[in-house]
């Protein structure tokens, strides 16, 4: 544990995905849930839970560029081919390296825009649906 030190920032972060180290990527976002019920019977206090399905999704966003070099790594297209998987590692000198890891990864939906004046026009955002557990510092979630 850093004290006075450098933490977590994006710098320390690197995302790893079928083309290799993405350097054109501006955000990643990634979650999972998996809900329960309560089960009530006789009575105003539940006698217990029902388990829902796991969930995971995520996006992020890459510059024009990268986003090109990830289709062609896909062959072609963002939609077609097997799930790929992502690597995020964030770490520095001050911090352990912790690693999660999205095993199953599609993409379902593309987004971009360009304007006057943009720095970075044409920068792609992608919604991610996750189909298998993430590996949360190397641990499944399930």
């Amino acid at each position: 544990m850093s004290v006075n030190g450098i933490l977590y920032d994006w710098e320390s972060v690197e995302v790893q995905l079928p083309g290799g180290v993405a350097v054109g990527i501006t955000s990643i976002s990634y979650s999972d849930e998996r809900p329960v019920e309560a089960r009530y019977g006789k009575g105003s206090v539940p006698r217990g839970y029902g388990r829902k399905n796991y969930k995971a999704s995520g996006s992020m966003e890459l510059d024009r560029d990268e986003a090109e070099a990830l289709r062609a790594a896909l062959g072609g297209s963002v939609y077609d081919g097997a799930p790929f998987q992502i690597v995020v590692s964030y770490g520095n000198d001050d911090m352990p390296t912790v690693t999660d890891t999205l095993p199953a990864v599609k993409i379902t939906k593309s987004d971009t825009s360009a304007g006057q004046e943009d720095d970075n026009a044409g920068a792609i955002k992608h919604d991610l649906t996750i189909l298998a557990p993430i590996k949360w510092g190397g641990t499944p979630a399930l």
